[in-house]
């Protein structure tokens, strides 16, 4: 059966990042040439793309697929609307000789940016499916490692505020060990930047075998641990010269992460209010004089 696409109104440029990793090698190619020459890609015919990026004009029709447009004439559509568009910035990489301030306004306008260009991408379905999800679990185990842990912590933080039944492993060797000993109704919540951690991988792999429902938050699309994800919140943001993708996807990361925790407080205000009122009198009680 052929694969249905859709016109996509904005995104494109944040949809090439999330998922460029699994593109081929002539379809990155294409992908390169749209994020840097955006103007260009918009107004030139397939046949001077073609000679101008030394791919074939098939090649440029797969790589519009392989990130969800019908074709060339649905992505050009949707890229000029983006550029257009309030939410695009010119990103600007920090350089030597920025003042303190250039140097925060470039960085505070890259975060703000992850958040614009993730919200341009986020599935709303699944976005609807992991709220329903962490409402119904008897238990959620959250999994990360490296620059994703202060996140799961965050997480933790948050969800138990509201009376969900979050727990955190923190070493990586036991959330393997724990995701295999998961009972019926769980859920694994896993972080992963890459989408590619090794350890992160096997605890969701061991939790989906115990029957746990599995979710993963990532910056990157079609990668092995989607493959044992039965829900995915996909992000993205742009990677400087001094700021690594990884480091600007925490600020996106941490966004979905509110999103999430607001979402659900509000499927059940009631008991979500009356425990951040017990929280915040326990949190008064242990504070220094």
């Amino acid at each position: 059966m052929e694969k249905e696409y859709q016109a996509i109104p904005e995104g494109v440029l944040a949809r090439l990042r999330t998922h460029f990793s699994s593109l081929s090698d002539t379809e990155q190619r294409v992908a390169r040439f749209i994020e840097q020459h955006p103007q260009d890609f918009i107004h030139l015919s397939v046949q001077a793309l073609a000679q101008r990026i030394h791919v074939s004009e098939a090649s440029i029709v797969r790589c519009c697929r392989s990130i969800g447009y019908h074709g060339i004439r649905d992505l050009k559509l949707a890229l000029a609307s983006e550029l257009a568009g309030s939410l695009h910035q010119i990103h600007e990489d920090i350089r030597p000789e920025d003042s303190v301030l250039t140097i925060t306004q470039k960085v505070l306008q890259s975060d703000m940016q992850a958040i614009a260009d993730t919200l341009s991408i986020l599935d709303e379905t699944m976005l609807e499916r992991a709220v329903q999800v962490l409402l119904k679990a008897s238990r959620i185990e959250m999994y990360g490692i490296g620059a994703s842990l202060p996140i799961i912590i965050d997480a933790y933080y948050r969800f138990l505020r509201i009376g969900l039944p979050a727990t955190m492993v923190t070493d990586p060797h036991m959330q393997a060990v724990s995701a295999a000993l998961l009972p019926e109704g769980s859920v694994a919540f896993a972080i992963s930047h890459s989408g590619r951690s090794r350890q992160t991988l096997m605890a969701l792999k061991k939790a989906r075998e115990a029957g746990a429902s599995t979710i993963l938050l990532s910056s990157h699309a079609n990668t092995p641990l989607g493959e044992y994800a039965d829900i995915q919140l996909i992000t993205t943001a742009r990677e400087t010269a001094f700021r690594r993708e990884a480091l600007t996807s925490r600020i996106a990361h941490l966004s979905v992460i509110d999103a999430l925790y607001v979402a659900i407080a509000m499927q059940r205000p009631d008991s979500s209010l009356r425990l951040l009122k017990q929280v915040s009198d326990i949190l008064d009680e242990t504070a220094l004089l």
